[in-house]
């Protein structure tokens, strides 16, 4: 039973998930689970079971390597057997109930969790749907809309949600497992509560297939397939037996973990875990504190970086020699701010305590106490530590223009650690997700740059801009947060994948002059900068499913005519001349 453990407390067996650091299920823990449960069957003198977590984490769900596993994972047969068995089953929910752990939940008799526990379904990021019976047991417990709001949305709500909508049973003030305990025995005797055989969230039929019919309308012409059949399912669950229920939506899983979109989806996500892991050296560090930073001229990003980290509840020092200048600086942070508090996204108390964080000066003695010196001014000063902002450098940080964006480290050989995680801190702290690369890029702006050349190039070919524009939206290049696109012009046939062939030869020559590791790096950057749509998984995953000798051959065609552009780069004929793809780089 490994990552399972089991605890008898006199009649009442607790079955504890038990694998670090978040238990996110895998095949094996999914066996030991039914085997507890089967020992459970078969014990005598139990009158309840406690499923529980050995862990701060109840469980986040099927480990990315299941998902893609469609036949034979295990977990619908897991969620049926615990919601058979013989004896009432309570799950002790705390810390993150997500995913398959969710589903784990639905299954037993009752639920009673901690006041912090978050529950949500978020397999739509992933373009799935569940697959362990939530569109059956959610919708007869909660009701067609809470489901839906789950499922489709990918919502994480809290204990007093899932409480009012009947998900939970109980929120526990005080200890959760001797809570669990308790309650478990005084279900002893009593016939299990199965959440297939109850109606609860259907009392109000029509009600139900209202709920249906709005979110139909809602996801109306949708480009992913996921949403669709997550309806299907839920509608499924009020016109059919709970058994040919479960077998609806497992036929459902199974269609659609099959199709293109959801392993777009699937390799976008480990892309992007993969890139912004930061280098094993920084990691290896204490994160450090900051408190005062300091920007060294005003020039590029400066204004906006300045104002995003008084924001953050930074101390920031601006300095720049030039007096007219630094007033103009200091007004565009002071325009942007009063523009954000007449939007309502900040206070004018906010905004005043920002400001008044903020020193500016002409001489840069301020820098000298600041925790990190971003430098826009074209050399570097003798203070230290520092990093540039923009530009070029041995350290580089390309700011993200929006909290949540993508920022890029940019690294030279010997640069310490130490300053690498006090770049790091300072993005983290701004709410940037952060990529580390070589000097060379930034990637982002070299992908668009060579998207930008496609497009000239199409121009000049005689395609008009309009149509260009058009194929482009269709395909949701530049537009990934859009799932609802227009059709795409039948005279523009050639416009995706002559922008493709270009984003891809790019990609391969970043790899290939270092300045990228690998292919994933370059997919991540496309997708999280929102210039490729997530379900497409970026340009070096479209390149390898459509073949790098294709590829090759579409490049050389190209090439005729713009060089410069569609020359294929060395590392795609070396790859071919290895037998390998892009892929065989992420390892």
């Amino acid at each position: 039973m490994k990552f399972v453990r089991q605890d008898r407390q006199g009649e009442v067996l607790v079955v504890f998930m038990d694998r670090p650091p978040v238990n996110a299920l895998d095949a094996a823990q999914i066996a030991g689970l039914r085997a507890a449960f089967a020992v459970a069957r078969a014990e005598e003198g139990l009158v309840a079971v406690v499923l529980a977590s050995g862990l701060p984490q109840f469980c986040v769900g099927l480990d990315i390597s299941e998902l893609t596993r469609v036949k034979g994972q295990g977990l619908p047969e897991l969620c049926a057997e615990i919601e058979a068995m013989p004896l009432p089953v309570v799950a002790a929910l705390q810390g993150n109930a997500l995913g398959a752990g969710l589903e784990l939940a639905l299954a037993c008799h009752a639920r009673l969790a901690t006041p912090k526990v978050r529950l949500g379904l978020p397999e739509i990021a992933l373009g799935l749907l569940p697959g362990g019976g939530a569109t059956q047991r959610l919708p007869r417990l909660a009701g067609a809309a809470p489901a839906l709001h789950l499922l489709l949305d990918g919502a994480i709500i809290t204990a007093g949600e899932a409480l009012a909508i009947g998900l939970l049973d109980r929120v526990e003030e005080e200890a959760l497992l001797p809570a669990a305990l308790a309650h478990a025995r005084s279900l002893a005797g009593t016939a299990p509560r199965r959440s297939g055989e109850r109606r609860d969230g259907m009392r109000d039929g029509m009600g139900y297939q209202a709920a249906v019919a709005a979110a139909r309308e809602k996801v109306a012409g949708s480009r992913l397939p996921a949403p669709e059949r997550i309806i299907d399912c839920v509608e499924a669950a009020q016109l059919l037996p709970f058994d040919q229920g479960l077998g609806y939506e497992r036929a459902a899983f199974e269609e659609i973990a099959a199709t293109p979109e959801a392993a777009g989806l699937r390799h976008a996500f480990l892309a992007e875990r993969r890139a912004l892991f930061p280098p094993a050296a920084v990691t290896a560090l204490t994160p450090p504190a900051l408190g005062l930073i300091g920007i060294r001229g005003t020039g590029g990003a400066a204004a906006e970086v300045a104002r995003m980290a008084l924001s953050a509840g930074l101390r920031v020092v601006l300095t720049e020699p030039d007096r007219t200048t630094l007033a103009a600086t200091l007004q565009r942070i002071a325009a942007k701010q009063e523009a954000l508090v007449a939007e309502g996204k900040l206070s004018p108390a906010a905004r005043d305590a920002d400001w008044g964080r903020l020193q500016s000066r002409q001489d840069e003695a301020g820098l000298a106490e600041a925790d990190l010196i971003l430098t826009t001014a074209g050399s570097f000063a003798s203070i230290k530590p520092q990093a540039a902002l923009g530009g070029e450098g041995p350290l580089v940080l390309h700011p993200a223009s929006q909290s949540g964006g993508l920022a890029e480290i940019a690294v030279a050989e010997g640069v310490p650690p130490a300053a690498q995680a006090l770049v790091l801190a300072f993005a983290r702290r701004l709410g940037w997700r952060t990529m580390f690369a070589a000097p060379g890029g930034p990637v982002e702006r070299r992908l668009r740059a060579a998207l930008s050349r496609a497009v000239a190039w199409l121009d000049q070919s005689g395609v008009s801009r309009a149509d260009i524009a058009a194929a482009l939206a269709a395909f949701g290049l530049g537009a990934a947060a859009k799932r609802h696109l227009p059709a795409a012009p039948a005279r523009a046939a050639d416009v995706v994948p002559a922008c493709l062939a270009a984003l891809a030869n790019e990609g391969a020559r970043m790899i290939g002059l270092g300045v990228v590791r690998r292919p994933a790096q370059v997919d991540a950057a496309a997708v999280l900068s929102g210039l490729f749509p997530r379900w497409e998984g970026g340009p070096m995953f479209l390149a390898d499913r459509r073949g790098l000798m294709a590829l090759r051959a579409d490049l050389r065609r190209r090439a005729e005519t713009a060089p410069e552009l569609f020359a294929p780069a060395p590392l795609i004929d070396r790859l071919i001349s290895e037998g390998r793809d892009f892929a065989a780089l992420n390892g």
